[in-house]
């Protein structure tokens, strides 16, 4: 077990916790079994981000509005998109939206909302830990990944959870249970009202990506919105889910919990007076 696995222990076993899932999670684990297994195991509250995600929707639609006269907007939440652009093409990060990513955005909302908790993501990727979390350093207690924490359950051996609550806790959004997949942050916003859908690109996997920026570097491009997710089919398929299915199962599974598991939603937060700009 390494230390980002025996610290979510500590805290899930003796601090109050709130424990916040990547929707990409219903790839991996099973509705409502996780969340019960996590309450069995010492959580006080369990979600997902989607009231992030819708955050983070809410900005982009507010920072597009704002600067209309933008040449490009770049979109960011992912952290590796983000990464490669400061190393590789630092003349782009103008064109980078400077809003949080929904991890980021539903943490400034727990921390405010909620300050006596712990704050754990499990999250798709490895990067969310190395490369955001590292980015906003009290942003989050701790980051696990969807495999750490099927190896933390394994291990653990947890009985009779089918007792607890098996429903997220707060911060539901139903339309952003779809954020995952390519093009979620495009199909669950209200972007294509602002900018016309022949001007935004939806591109996902390593070699695609690559071939994007520099058509934004070098000018030749059509498109001014650019939705980017660095694994192939977006988040379901980042290498941290352990699932062997083909992305358009994964995909399939996202649209059905969309459809099937609709719990009730949030009602707006008081967020007066919240930037959810992301510059440093």
């Amino acid at each position: 077990m390494n230390q980002n696995q025996e610290l979510f222990l500590q805290l899930i076993k003796t601090e109050k916790t709130c424990v916040m899932f990547a929707p990409s999670y219903i790839v991996s684990f099973k509705y409502p079994d996780i969340i019960q297994q996590l309450r069995a195991m010492g959580a006080d509250l369990v979600t997902e981000i989607t009231y992030g995600a819708h955050l983070t929707n809410v900005n982009y639609e507010k920072y597009i509005a704002e600067h209309p006269e933008q040449k490009y907007y770049i979109s960011s939440p992912c952290p590796t998109i983000v990464a490669i652009i400061k190393s590789q093409y630092p003349e782009l990060e103008k064109y980078m939206v400077p809003v949080y990513s929904p991890i980021m955005c539903q943490a400034k909302v727990m921390r405010k909302k909620y300050k006596e908790h712990k704050l754990i993501f499990v999250a798709p990727c490895t990067a969310k830990r190395e490369l955001e979390a590292k980015r906003f350093p009290g942003m989050l207690d701790t980051v696990i990944t969807y495999k750490e924490l099927k190896e933390i359950i394994a291990e653990e051996k947890i009985e009779n959870y089918k007792e607890q609550k098996g429903s997220f806790d707060l911060c539901i959004k139903n339309n952003t249970k779809i954020y995952p997949t390519s093009g979620g942050l495009t199909m669950s916003s209200n972007i294509t009202k602002m900018i016309p859908k022949e001007e935004i690109k939806i591109s996902d996997g390593f070699v695609e990506i690559k071939k994007t920026l520099e058509e934004i570097k070098n000018e030749t491009t059509k498109y001014r919105f650019f939705d980017l997710l660095n694994c192939e089919g977006g988040c379901i398929n980042g290498p941290e889910v352990a699932d062997d299915k083909m992305i358009d199962e994964r995909n399939n599974e996202i649209i059905k919990y969309k459809e099937q598991n609709i719990e009730t939603e949030e009602e707006e937060y008081d967020l007066e007076g919240e930037s959810f700009y992301s510059e440093e």
